[in-house]
């Protein structure tokens, strides 16, 4: 006589528990996520970097050398300074960055340019290097962020 509609309390317990369970899984992994994609512009910058550096050698014989390091190592996103060696280059980020930026000369035919960057705030540093010959390189853990 009587039509039982909708689902029991267990029912819906098993349900919240499983969404639970997906949520306790997917949350970290998509934190994660955020945290790789705000690092990936650290190599794609030192590589830039590295190009604009590349072209002044061929057109003036010479590396430029930058000791000052635009930008902070920070969670938070820093406005390019400008006014740089990086200005000499002719070479500016699409906006703002994560990171700090450094080239130094190794010789007179070689050069290193640094990214670091601590996108989670951790105070634990990712760290990318190239040179003339190798490009982005990440010299820390893939993990760290």
């Amino acid at each position: 006589m009587f039509s039982k509609k909708g689902f029991s309390l267990v029912e819906l317990m098993i349900v919240v528990a499983i969404i639970g369970i997906l949520a306790a899984i997917a949350i970290p992994n998509f934190v994660e996520m955020q945290y790789r994609a705000k690092r990936s512009e650290v190599p794609g910058n030192v590589d830039g970097i590295k190009t604009a550096e590349l072209a002044y050698d061929a057109a003036f014989d010479a590396f430029v050398v930058s000791p000052d390091k635009p930008g902070s190592v920070s969670k938070k996103q820093q406005t390019w300074p400008t006014g740089t060696n990086y200005d000499t280059l002719g070479w500016a980020p699409d906006g703002k960055v994560r990171g700090s930026y450094q080239i130094d000369s190794i010789n007179s035919t070689d050069f290193t340019v640094t990214g670091t960057c601590d996108v989670d705030g951790d105070t634990v540093k990712a760290k990318y290097t190239a040179t003339k010959t190798i490009n982005a390189t990440m010299n820390t853990n893939n993990d760290t962020y």
